[in-house]
């Protein structure tokens, strides 16, 4: 499993975030928040996120180049 801090600073960059994100449907990923996690291809499952808490990308293995460019922005600028 590969980890990988996220964040997204309104619920238009949660929009923003998991449209990124539904551009790769064969990547199996979760997002965990606190005490819940959801699948990161549910409009539904990333709403229900507490934005104002750290979100983590859970990720089945450690993802290629394209994947970390497209989601690079919203990577928090210390793990870069």
């Amino acid at each position: 499993m590969f980890s990988l801090p996220i964040a997204a600073i309104n619920k238009n960059g949660l929009i923003d975030m998991f449209e990124t994100l539904s551009h790769f449907p064969n990547i199996g990923m979760m997002i965990r928040s606190g005490n819940y996690t959801v699948d990161a291809h549910s409009l539904i499952g990333v709403f229900s996120l507490d934005i104002s808490k750290p979100i983590e990308l859970l990720l089945e293995k450690e993802p290629d180049e394209d994947f970390k460019s497209a989601i690079s922005r919203f990577v928090p600028a210390s793990v870069h």
